[in-house]
């Protein structure tokens, strides 16, 4: 199965309620196409010199798909802008900065390429208990995006207080996001970890060099070393082991639910560090009540079981869930609260056609709505059971 073979492949369009009813917030509509959000609004920002705390947004959209997403701006030009790989349209005033918390949801329309006969055949069998009983909500690649080749998480260093090691993670690691730049900077750091002085003088002025010019005069400094990484990144490190932790408890609780069916349509894929069950789910009452807590030391009121089902997922880690927090920096902590644990879409479709990129193959189009914070592309998973595979003429786009 390929995704994202081109930008249209992969349509995603932020459905909310909020309206310009007048304020000091301009509210525009920003659509991109091969580039992600935070890079489009850094080029707004540098264009009509905007300070960074002014523009604010719910969410962050796929580089690689053509997306539609609300933003504001604190007394933002009553104007549109254009790009060559966004646009921005001004829809009026509003009486606060748009959040997270205004996105309702999600639209999604995909095409699926490469699709055999029998891949067909499994999304049409699928689908039809998806759309009652729905499929498992859980974080899927795109939130484990710092984990490098070894697969540890740098968050579990850091409640460790393993500073070096998630400094060498953070740093020195190989990922394979990696461009041939960065590969290069961290082959230096690997070769020469420990020799600041002589690691200094290689490296290109960057976050790198600044750490590593601070352990050139703290050789051990590792604690405070870590502490200079973006705060920023430190919180993407954060959410991609929480989120993993997550998943293996939700893994956990499907291998043991008796609602679900074992039938020869259940099947498992590697997201993150972890195989992960999609099982037929066929109880959807009880199914799409059920949430479980973001673990960490923060969690508070668990019974017995809920402590010792994160208990079993921290395991892997060497962890407890008491274990699970943070003593330096204090500037960035694990987030709070619940997530449900299935999720169904709204007003599922689904077409099959021939596919005229790849011969002899099949393709499908699906359309469907997700709430906020569900990742479109589990639901593909759990439709065809593959991993996804970026189409080859998505390779050559520049972004």
């Amino acid at each position: 199965m390929k995704l994202k073979c081109v930008p249209e492949d992969f349509v995603v369009t932020e459905v909310s309620d909020r309206q310009p009813t007048g304020g000091a917030f301009g509210l525009y509509q920003l659509q991109k196409t091969s580039i992600g959000t935070l890079e489009a609004l850094q080029t707004l920002q540098r264009s009509w010199n905007l300070a960074p705390r002014s523009l604010q947004h719910g969410g962050l959209k796929d580089r690689h798909a053509f997306t539609t997403q609300f933003v504001t701006i604190r007394n933002g030009p009553r104007s549109d802008f254009t790009h060559e790989l966004f646009s921005l349209t001004f829809l009026g005033q509003t009486n606060s900065p748009f959040a997270a918390a205004d996105i309702v949801g999600n639209r999604f329309d995909i095409v699926a390429r490469s699709l055999s006969d029998s891949d067909c055949q499994r999304i049409q069998t699928r689908s039809t208990a998806i759309q009652t009983a729905g499929f498992p909500n859980y974080f899927d690649e795109q939130r484990f995006g710092s984990m490098g080749a070894s697969k540890e998480f740098i968050a579990a260093r850091w409640c460790q207080k393993d500073y070096e090691r998630a400094l060498w993670l953070a740093l020195a690691e190989h990922n394979r996001h990696d461009n041939g730049a960065e590969r290069a900077q961290k082959k230096i750091l690997r070769d020469l970890w420990g020799t600041w002085d002589e690691c200094k003088q290689q490296l290109d002025r960057s976050h790198r060099r600044s750490v590593v010019t601070y352990l050139a005069d703290h050789p051990i400094g590792f604690r405070k070393a870590f502490a200079l990484l973006n705060e920023s990144l430190r919180g993407l490190y954060l959410s991609a082991f929480q989120s993993a932790v997550w998943n293996r408890m939700l893994a956990q609780v499907l291998h043991t639910e008796d609602q679900l069916s074992t039938d020869a349509h259940s099947f498992s894929v590697e997201v993150g560090d972890c195989m992960l069950p999609f099982p037929v789910l066929n109880d959807a009452d009880v199914a799409c009540r059920t949430e479980l807590p973001l673990p960490s030391a923060r969690c508070k009121g668990l019974d017995d079981d809920m402590r010792n089902l994160c208990n079993v997922a921290l395991s892997t880690y060497g962890m407890t869930l008491d274990q699970m927090k943070l003593s330096f920096p204090r500037d960035r902590w694990f987030s709070r609260g619940l997530r449900r644990s299935i999720v169904v879409p709204t007003d599922l479709q689904l077409t099959e056609a021939v596919d005229e990129r790849y011969q002899g193959r099949r393709k499908t189009s699906l359309s469907f709505t997700l709430p906020r914070g569900c990742y479109a592309t589990m639901l593909i998973k759990a439709l065809t059971g593959h991993q996804d595979d970026q189409g080859t003429e998505l390779a050559g786009i520049s972004v």
